[in-house]
C-alpha cells in the first residue's frame, strides 16, 4: 500500500498528515482532523483508502470541496500524487505519494491574504480509469447542462427586486404574519444543512464599511427614556476613540498573531448555546426585523435600546454601509418597494423621525435618512448593554484602549445588502433560521488591530463570562476577524 502524505495549509498553520485509513475533515468533533476555518462545515470532507486507491468525497458541505479547481459532487473521486484540494475559506491540501520529511506546524503570516479566487461552476467529477473518450463526451454534455442551468439560476436567483410600484403606499407587500422567522439562505447548488446555524453564520458573518466619524452627526439635547443610556455624544469623541483603538501597537497584530491562545469556550463548535437560544426565540414568536421600518417599530416599542456611539471604553463602528436613499420595505422571497405615507412602516419611521430621543429628522432629506439608519443600527437588546460595558471596561482598564464594536442589530434587508459582495453568500429563497444579528442579541468585537496579549485577555474574559452563564462567544477568522458575542434574550442560558 503506497504511503500518502497530506500537506495541509490552513488558519491553524502548516502540517503534514499521513493517511492510514480514513480522515474526516471539518470544523468540529467528531471529525478526526479539526481545522478552525470558519468557511468549513462541521463535517466537510472525507479522504479514505479503498484497496490501492485513495478517494475523496465532499460530505455535503456548504462551501464545497475542490479538486484541482473542480468542485466535487456526492460521489467519491480518486486522488493521486500532486493533486491539490481546496476547502472552506482558507484551507489547501496538497497530496504527495511516497515518504516526505515531516514539517512542523508553523503559524501563517497573519497579514498575508489568502486566495480569494472565484469558485468555478460546480461539476460532478467521475471516478474513471483509462476511459478518456467517455469523460470527454460526458464533460461536453455536462457543460451544456450547466450552461442551461446557470441561465435559469441567474433568472431566478438574480437578487433583482420584484417589480413594485415606485410609490405604492399601502400597496407595499406586507410581511406574512405567520412567517415569524421567515429567513434562511439556501445554496442553489445544494448541500447546506437547513438546521445548521454554524453553516448559516459562516456565510452570513459580513463586515460592513468602517465608519467615517466626519460623516456622523453629533447627538445633543437627546432625552433618554428611563433605564436607557445618555445618547449625547459628539462625532469628535467618536473620532478620538477610533484613533486610539486603531493606533499602532508595539507588538505583532492580526488574525493569528504569535502567542494567540484560544480557550475551549471560543473554539470549535462555539455556538451550541446560541443555537439553542435562537431556537427558543423562534418558537416563542420573536418578530425578525426585515427592514428599517421594522427596526423603527422595535425602537418605538422599546424592544431594543440605542447605545451611545462612543464612550471612554468603546466605540461603535457601525452604519458605515448605511445608504441615504428612500426607506423601503422588504418581504420574502425578495420583494421590495419604496415606503410612502399611509404604510404602517412609513408611519412608524415618520413618528420616530419627529422625536428620535429628542432629535428631529426629515424623511424627505437624504442626509437625515442616512443618520436615522446609522442610529437604528446602534440598537440591541437592553440586556446586552451591561455585558458590553463589562467587557469594554475590563479591556480599557488593562490596555487604556477602547473596544471596537463592529456590529449590533441588523435588519434583514441591510444584512442582504452587505452579503451582495460576500462570495460565500447565498440567494434568499424561503423561510428558515434566524441570523444572529437580526435577533438583537449579538454584537461583534473587532480584533485584527489587537496584539496576541490583547486578544488573549478579551478571550479569557469572554470564557469567564460564558462559564458564568452570561453569554456564548466564538472567535471568527477571515475578513470579519472578530469575537462574536451572543447574549440571552431573557437573561437565562438555554436548557441543554
Amino acid at each position: 500500500m503506497a504511503e500518502m502524505t497530506l500537506h495541509i495549509d490552513s488558519p491553524d498553520g502548516e502540517r503534514d498528515v499521513s493517511l492510514d485509513d480514513e480522515l474526516t475533515i471539518g470544523r468540529t468533533e467528531p471529525c478526526t482532523l479539526i481545522i478552525s476555518d470558519t468557511g468549513l462545515s462541521r463535517r466537510n470532507t472525507t479522504i479514505f483508502r479503498d484497496g490501492d486507491d485513495v478517494l475523496v468525497v465532499d460530505d455535503g458541505s456548504t462551501n464545497g470541496t475542490f479538486l484541482n479547481g473542480r468542485q466535487l459532487g456526492s460521489s467519491p473521486v480518486v486522488i493521486k500524487n500532486g493533486d491539490v484540494l481546496k476547502l472552506g475559506t482558507y484551507t489547501t491540501i496538497s497530496v504527495t505519494m511516497g515518504t516526505v520529511e515531516p514539517k512542523p506546524i508553523n503559524e501563517p503570516d497573519p497579514e498575508k491574504p489568502k486566495s480569494t479566487e472565484q469558485k468555478p461552476v460546480a461539476t460532478k467529477p467521475t471516478v474513471a480509469k483509462d476511459n478518456s473518450s467517455k469523460i470527454l463526451v460526458g464533460s461536453v454534455g455536462m457543460i451544456a447542462v450547466i450552461v442551461v442551468s446557470a441561465v435559469i439560476a441567474l433568472a431566478f436567483f438574480s437578487g433583482e427586486p420584484a417589480t413594485v410600484a415606485s410609490n405604492p403606499g399601502n400597496s407595499t407587500p406586507a410581511v406574512i404574519s405567520s412567517s415569524v422567522i421567515p429567513m434562511r439562505v439556501i445554496d442553489p447548488l445544494g448541500g447546506e444543512n437547513d438546521e445548521d446555524l454554524d453553516d448559516l453564520m459562516a456565510s452570513w458573518e459580513v463586515e460592513e464599511d468602517p465608519i467615517i466619524a466626519a460623516a456622523v452627526d453629533d447627538i445633543s439635547g437627546a432625552k433618554s427614556a428611563e433605564g436607557e443610556p445618555d445618547l449625547n455624544v459628539s462625532a469628535a469623541l467618536l473620532a478620538d476613540r477610533q484613533r486610539v483603538a486603531m493606533a499602532d501597537r508595539n507588538g505583532e497584530t492580526g488574525i493569528r498573531p504569535s502567542g494567540l491562545n484560544v480557550p475551549k469556550e471560543l473554539f470549535g463548535d462555539g455556538v451550541i448555546k446560541q443555537k439553542a437560544k435562537l431556537r427558543e426565540m423562534n418558537s416563542s414568536g420573536y418578530q425578525q426585523p426585515l427592514d428599517f421600518g421594522d427596526l423603527a417599530i422595535k425602537r418605538l416599542n422599546k424592544e431594543l435600546i440605542e447605545m451611545p456611539m462612543a464612550a471612554e471604553s468603546y466605540y461603535l463602528d457601525v452604519g458605515g454601509s448605511a445608504s441615504d436613499g428612500p426607506f423601503t420595505s422588504f418581504a420574502f422571497p425578495n420583494v421590495r418597494g419604496e415606503l410612502a405615507p399611509g404604510n404602517p412602516k412609513y408611519d412608524a419611521l415618520a413618528r420616530l423621525a419627529s422625536d428620535f430621543s429628542g432629535q428631529k429628522y426629515d424623511l424627505n432629506n437624504a442626509a437625515h435618512r442616512k443618520q436615522m439608519r446609522i442610529r437604528l443600527l446602534r440598537m440591541f437588546n437592553k440586556l446586552a448593554r451591561p455585558i458590553l460595558l463589562e467587557l469594554a471596561g475590563a479591556y480599557y482598564g488593562k490596555f487604556k484602549r477602547p473596544l471596537r464594536v463592529t456590529s449590533l442589530t441588523r435588519s434583514m434587508d441591510y444584512q442582504i445588502s452587505l452579503n451582495a459582495t460576500n462570495a460565500n453568500s447565498f440567494p434568499v429563497r424561503g423561510p428558515g433560521s434566524l441570523p444572529p444579528h437580526t435577533s438583537g442579541c449579538a454584537f461583534d468585537l473587532a480584533r485584527k488591530q489587537m496584539t496576541a496579549e490583547e486578544q488573549n485577555f478579551v478571550m479569557n474574559k469572554l470564557a469567564e463570562m460564558e462559564n458564568a452563564g452570561k453569554l456564548d462567544a466564538l472567535i471568527e477568522y477571515g475578513t470579519n476577524a472578530c469575537f462574536h458575542v451572543f447574549i440571552y434574550s431573557d437573561g437565562r442560558p438555554p436548557k441543554m
